[in-house]
């Protein structure tokens, strides 16, 4: 049973970016259901690290689109990404202290971040760029 799954209220409208947002699903879901199974360990500590690229890949690239429409929030959305890739690498960084073993902070954590970074913050670029077209 996955983390969460993909539905139409996560579609923000651009589908280079609903490609990667559904990859770092993917990712997240390969975490919780590796954590459901029982493991631990490198095996973990290897899919936390891929999300980790994964999602600084896609926020790269969604720095690059917002600045190509010439979205506004650009720089307090930047803000936003740096302050949730430090969250992250703390909680990357406790996993791996804890042997490779996620918590359940972790996934609260995930789950948060997916659903009010993609419904809450990038639905106005979306939104931005969508009107300027």
């Amino acid at each position: 049973m996955p983390l969460m799954n993909w539905d139409q209220t996560l579609d923000i409208g651009v589908a280079s970016m609903n490609k990667e947002h559904r990859e770092i699903l993917d990712a997240m879901n390969r975490i919780f259901d590796a954590d459901a199974a029982g493991q631990s360990g490198p095996a973990v500590d290897q899919l936390v690290a891929k999300l980790g690229e994964v999602t600084t890949r896609h926020f790269a690239d969604e720095e690059a689109y917002m600045a190509k429409v010439g979205y506004p929030g650009l720089g307090s959305h930047k803000l936003i990404h740096v302050k949730l890739l430090q969250d992250f690498g703390t909680h990357a960084a406790a996993i791996k202290a804890a042997g490779g073993k996620a918590n359940p902070e972790f996934f609260n954590f995930l789950k948060r971040w997916l659903i009010a970074h993609i419904k809450g913050i990038d639905s106005k670029y979306a939104a931005h760029a969508k009107a300027a077209a």
